[in-house]
């Protein structure tokens, strides 16, 4: 599997790539170098849940309780 660097420094991800990481258009991604080599990654949300961890205060409820409250119930509308 390989590929061609265009005029602009472009090259197109094989279709095996794209459906193996599920990328769609707009979709970014991540490079990271391993010695001579070159990890391409879908990229994640960017968020730094390290630094989000605990922020929220949700009064002691659990997440079966979190989610109870916010899935919409059998009947509502959308």
């Amino acid at each position: 599997m390989g590929g061609k660097l265009s005029s602009k420094s472009q090259i197109t991800i094989p279709k095996d790539v794209r459906e193996l990481l599920a990328l769609e258009p707009g979709d970014e991604v991540e490079f990271d170098t391993v010695g001579d080599h070159v990890v391409m990654r879908k990229a994640t949300s960017g968020i730094d849940w390290d630094r989000v961890y605990g922020v929220v205060d949700f009064g002691g409820k659990t997440t079966d309780e979190i989610m109870a409250e916010i899935r919409p119930k059998a009947g509502d509308a959308p």
